[in-house]
């Protein structure tokens, strides 16, 4: 009796201490932001870009590769800056020129979980493009939020 009276008792107690879980306020929002490089014809072989996103409570959770063939592996990315709501990303492909994006392609995707509904304030910066050659080249990228469709 006795052995169950302090069963109940350490039951009832570890209920009253038990971690509730979270609201659903609290786990925040999933979402996406697509980059995009435009190489203005130039075959684009190497990339590099810093993305920031100035929002609070931020986070980048995730980061996938592009459209085009040349850059579908998730670009290189250092794992701790990238809790830090920043994230330097590059790649590199030394096939041949013809097998390259031209203009305007998608060449990652960033994963962000928020907790508000606000618009995403992302900075994108380019640091460094080249061509087959290694010869830099003159690149304009632009981040774009993915609308739920």
């Amino acid at each position: 009796m006795r052995t169950a009276l302090m069963f109940l008792i350490c039951v009832l107690a570890a209920s009253l201490f038990a971690q509730q879980p979270a609201d659903e306020e609290g786990r925040g929002n999933f979402r996406v932001v697509d980059i995009y490089v435009d190489s203005k014809g130039a075959p684009l072989a190497a990339y590099q870009l810093r993305l920031s996103i100035t929002n609070a409570g931020v986070k980048i959770v995730g980061i996938e590769g592009g459209e085009h063939p040349a850059f579908r592996e998730p670009p290189v990315f250092d794992p701790k800056a990238m809790q830090h709501e920043r994230v330097i990303i590059a790649a590199f492909n030394t096939g041949p020129s013809d097998e390259l994006p031209k203009g305007k392609t998608r060449v990652a995707t960033i994963h962000v979980q928020t907790m508000g509904d606000d618009a995403l304030q992302c900075t994108l910066k380019v640091q460094t493009a080249a061509n087959p050659d290694g010869k830099k080249i003159a690149i304009e990228a632009t981040s774009e939020e993915r609308k739920n469709k």
